[in-house]
């Protein structure tokens, strides 16, 4: 049971084509809001192509998990929390493996 809840990376990617990650059925059913001044409102939701980060395995599922500080981050990231785990059907087919 303890297993579950470990969380084991996976390996190392790279987002290789832009991915719509909030869509509108995200933000009325709780999705977050970043603060709109700090990003071009035809890029809002969006991962960037260039984006790196771990897909990683938690709860039972598949998660993709950016890395902080980099560029474009904020396009899909609340302004005060940018560590978020985004569900791994979002990106499946946006990515390449590193390394």
């Amino acid at each position: 049971m303890a297993s579950v809840f470990k969380e084991e990376k996976l390996y190392r990617i790279q987002i290789i084509k832009p991915c719509q990650v909030i869509g509108i059925l995200d933000n009325v059913f709780g999705g977050f809001y970043p603060f709109l001044d700090d990003i071009k409102a035809e890029n809002w939701g969006m991962i960037p192509a260039g984006c790196e980060g771990w897909l990683i395995k938690k709860w039972g599922r598949t998660y993709f998990l950016p890395d902080e500080n980099q560029n474009g981050i904020e396009q899909f990231t609340p302004a005060d929390q940018p560590c978020v785990l985004i569900p791994y059907h979002k990106i499946k087919d946006s990515y390449k493996k590193m390394g």
